[in-house]
């Protein structure tokens, strides 16, 4: 017997009892005690299911691909509680593959399949249900429900932990500059002491030594900024204002004001916006400026990034004083941005140069030099080589 089918011969009360006894507390970002969040719902409110809006990670997803009759069934029982047979699953629009490859299933439980955030205004009177909510109920249910919540640490499967385990315990904080957790990053000794249930999209996720924060705050913005349905103007225009900043800095562009500005507006889109997008998307930006400012610091006004990885801050050149003319350079170059003749020195055209490297691996001569302080004197016109002087 299923779990929707054991709920249907128990009736309501008697569910909500089993539910009561278990414990059950709704996931995501509002954690709060099922039955008191079914009180507040309307009699015969619709049931959305889904994501956290602002889950851009998706690891969750898993629980679905793996056993989709299991949150299918509790998305049933959540109907039968509420009294309606309007059923929805929200899935990333991003998600049409599993839309599709779901649907016929989905259509057996009476489930439509939506591919889009939750419109917080539309749903404002439905009864909102996270995924693993739905696998939850079913698993109190089926007599199977366990104490714990979902991980995905670094590379390793989701897997379901006791929410009082620490996370040191879950990754390797050796050679940790950050760590991205929730929607928060942390500082390596602040996620030592914090645990699996902080992690409410699952990922935990270690930023090395040779990653750049800023980096990682403009990959989790662009990411927002593609969720984002863009219907609240803090959030659409905040988060259009964080990613604009966040890609000047890691372009060497950057102005002394921007982590000022990213806090100032960081902290209005948490109170001014609907849905979890705009009160989460810049919580990792705040965290970014606030707890790792030598970054900031060192990318604005030392026009240099500390681990290397922004690429407008680094220069590769052709040492005039090794070259030998040779040709293997521009054979490897990509972009096609270096100009020579046999026994000639070559010179790289910066704006062009992607600084792929792959020069400098085919220079037997070693005079391809990458660097991130100042250029040397260099030829402007095609000289023979051993003929260039400094002065």
């Amino acid at each position: 017997m299923g779990a929707y089918a054991t709920a249907k011969e128990l009736g309501r009360e008697a569910v909500l009892e089993k539910i009561k006894s278990a414990g059950l507390m709704t996931y995501g970002l509002r954690r709060e005690d099922f039955c008191e969040a079914l009180k507040q719902a309307e009699e015969a409110a619709p049931v959305d299911a889904g994501l956290n809006n602002a889950d851009t990670d998706g690891a969750l997803l898993e629980l679905l691909r793996e056993n989709p009759g299991r949150i299918f069934e509790g998305i049933r029982i959540a109907g039968m509680l509420t009294g309606t047979e309007a059923l929805s699953l929200y899935l990333p629009e991003k998600e049409t593959a599993l839309a599709e490859e779901l649907g016929g299933t989905a259509e057996t439980y009476g489930i439509e399949i939506i591919n889009d955030i939750i419109d917080v205004r539309k749903s404002e009177r439905h009864f909102l249900l996270h995924i693993v909510t739905a696998a939850e109920l079913s698993d109190i249910l089926e007599g199977t429900s366990e104490e714990g919540v979902y991980i995905k640490a670094e590379d390793k499967p989701l897997e379901k932990v006791r929410s009082d385990t620490k996370v040191s315990s879950l990754i390797s904080l050796e050679g940790a500059r950050a760590v991205s957790m929730g929607y928060h990053f942390f500082t390596p000794e602040e996620a030592a002491d914090k645990t699996a249930a902080d992690a409410v999209n699952a990922v935990i996720k270690v930023i090395r030594e040779d990653q750049c924060i800023v980096r990682e705050t403009l990959d989790k913005l662009s990411a927002f900024r593609r969720a984002s349905c863009g219907k609240c103007v803090f959030c659409r225009e905040g988060l259009i204002q964080l990613e604009y900043m966040q890609k000047e800095i890691t372009a060497a562009r950057g102005k002394a004001e921007y982590p000022g500005l990213t806090q100032e507006i960081g902290e209005a889109m948490g109170i001014s916006t609907l849905c979890s997008v705009g009160q989460e998307s810049a919580k990792a930006a705040l965290d970014a400026t606030a707890k790792f400012a030598g970054e900031y610091e060192a990318h604005i006004k030392k026009n240099k990034c500390p681990a290397g990885v922004c690429t407008s801050f680094s220069h590769i050149y052709v040492d005039p004083q090794a070259c030998t003319g040779c040709g293997d350079c521009m054979d490897v170059c990509p972009a096609d941005c270096i100009e020579g003749r046999p026994k000639y020195i070559h010179m790289i055209d910066e704006f062009d140069c992607t600084k792929c490297g792959k020069c400098i691996e085919a220079c037997e001569e070693d005079a391809i030099v990458k660097t991130s302080g100042k250029l040397p004197k260099l030829p402007n016109i095609l000289t023979k080589a051993g003929r260039f002087r400094k002065h």
